[in-house]
């Protein structure tokens, strides 16, 4: 969001210049920056805390610390190492690098007789378009940062276009970075991103379209390398709560000016996509596996500490030796290569360690586990507890498991990020003349999701039918099975739950005729 490209949004209107209309125009978006600030301080100590112990090298809370060591007190890697395994397992479910997360297909009111191979083959082309698009970004490597934020609560995306047309460009938001708001139906209405460090010089290299007040510019020829607080602001501006209506500000807070001001306005228009991983309440911010399994990883790290701790007595020893002077124990201190005065006529002896390695052994391996298992980190790995690589049937059945118990996060993951971005994808291409969804009537286009995780349920699905056809079978016999069955919408049930393009399948009238002969054949051959 460093400049406000083509693609991002409508028609940029100019900063106003001054007086009363800027004043409550300015006031109005401080008031809400504001009030997001508030409701991001009540999480800042307790994120602060998830990213030391969890991911340190992310980004810092309370300042840059750019190549400095952030580990210092960390003492287990289950976490640190966990949550990018988390991530990985995720980005693989849910958008495979190489292979399609959704597809485009005619909408519910698209008329069923105008559903053609032509209009297939097209939304296909500009399916085949949009996953090129992702693939050609940075869309891989962001989105995998954002999920790590999603495994602690809340991942953040902001969507623009590139430099060149076709280009798309991807920026993951840490939550230090970013305040929220929400509004009706409980959904994010309002996105503040704050850079405090920005000198007044820097402000048209970064935001091209930024106007500057009188003040401003006498201020850039005095003093060029002054400090200037900058804040973005994406509102929510409309009456009705089902229209997709943006106004995004640039505001210098130093100044108390509005750089810039821009309508963003029609489905796809804004740049943030929020997905939340759980919900409490009315919470803006969501609550991840990250912050669930924070009791076991601080115990985690101190257990570990605490054995490290241990072993170094255990291995440079402490030991007693005669002395004639008065014992005080003030003067005692328990540490590794510690000499310890004992009464006259003794010899010297090690002092031997009260330590149990063996009790913190099977203390850390219980935690470890709750931890992996909060963090769904055997349940995501196909590999995990398999002496033998899995079978195609088995990966489907480990995934279906993993839907049933991500069931609410799937459900999120698809309206609050794959939708949104699809549509935000089709906003951007379509304002740069490459792309032109085909309608009819102006009927809708829906999104499908085809990734592995979200078409789970879809391979469930396929094993309840089997097993229902068994049991068919062997209640009435073979023979009348296929007279129970509308074979052709089996066949296309079937292959849309298998993501087989429809535009491969026979028509409807081959399907039925290829159907009754292959039956005609088989009844034939049991007759002889």
């Amino acid at each position: 969001m460093a400049t406000m490209r083509d693609g991002y949004g409508g028609d940029a209107d100019p900063a106003p210049s001054g007086g009363t209309k800027n004043r409550a125009e300015y006031q109005k978006v401080m008031n809400r920056y504001k009030k997001a600030k508030g409701r991001w301080q009540n999480w800042s100590d307790i994120w602060e805390e998830i990213y030391d112990y969890v991911l340190p090298h992310r980004e810092s809370f309370f300042g840059e610390y750019a190549g400095q060591r952030r580990t210092e007190n960390i003492y287990d890697e289950t976490a640190v190492t966990g949550l990018p395994r988390f991530a990985s397992r995720l980005q693989l479910g849910f958008f495979p690098p190489n292979g399609r997360a959704f597809k485009l297909a005619p909408g519910p009111e698209y008329p069923q007789d105008q559903i053609n191979s032509q209009v297939l083959r097209e939304l296909d082309d500009i399916t085949e378009l949009l996953h090129e698009g992702l693939r050609n970004s940075n869309f891989n490597s962001e989105f995998h940062e954002g999920l790590q934020d999603l495994g602690i609560g809340t991942m953040n995306m902001l969507v623009e276009s590139g430099r060149f047309v076709g280009d798309l460009h991807f920026t993951a938001v840490p939550p230090n970075n970013v305040a929220l708001l929400s509004g009706a139906m409980d959904q994010v209405t309002d996105w503040f991103r704050w850079n405090y460090d920005c000198e007044i010089t820097d402000i048209k290299h970064r935001y091209p379209d930024a106007k500057y007040s009188k003040d401003m510019e006498l201020i850039q020829k005095r003093d060029p390398h002054r400090k200037t607080r900058i804040i973005e602001a994406t509102m929510f501006d409309s009456d009705d709560k089902f229209k997709d209506e943006y106004t995004y500000y640039l505001i210098s807070e130093t100044d108390n000016h509005i750089l810039q001001q821009q309508k963003l306005k029609g489905k796809g228009s804004l740049p943030w996509l929020t997905t939340r991983w759980s919900k409490s309440g009315m919470e803006v911010w969501g609550r991840g596996p990250v912050l669930q399994a924070m009791p076991a990883i601080k115990t985690l790290n101190l257990t570990v500490q605490l054995i490290l701790e241990n072993a170094e007595m255990a291995i440079g020893g402490a030991y007693v030796y005669d002395d004639d002077g008065v014992f005080n124990p003030d003067n005692i201190t328990i540490q590794p290569g510690t000499f310890i005065p004992r009464s006259p006529g003794s010899t010297l002896e090690s002092l031997q360690s009260p330590a149990r390695f063996d009790v913190g052994q099977l203390i850390l391996e219980d935690m470890r586990r709750n931890v992996r298992k909060a963090m769904y980190i055997d349940e995501l790995d196909s590999r995990a507890n398999a002496k033998t690589p899995l079978s195609a049937t088995e990966v489907s059945e480990r995934l279906a498991d993993v839907a049933r118990d991500m069931g609410a996060v799937a459900g999120r993951m698809q309206k609050e990020f794959l939708h949104p971005l699809v549509e935000r994808i089709v906003y951007i291409y379509s304002k740069q003349g490459i792309l032109d969804i085909p309608k009819v009537d102006g009927r809708e286009i829906r999104i499908v999701p085809v990734s592995p995780l979200l078409r789970a349920q879809d391979q469930q699905d396929v094993a309840d039918f089997v097993r229902f056809q068994q049991t068919v079978s062997g209640t009435f016999g073979p023979d009348i099975t296929p007279a129970l069955y509308n074979q052709e919408e089996v066949i296309r049930y079937l292959a849309s739950k298998f993501g087989v393009k429809e535009e491969l399948l026979a028509s409807r009238d081959e399907v039925q005729g290829n159907i009754d002969m292959a039956l005609q054949l088989m009844q034939q051959q049991r007759g002889q």
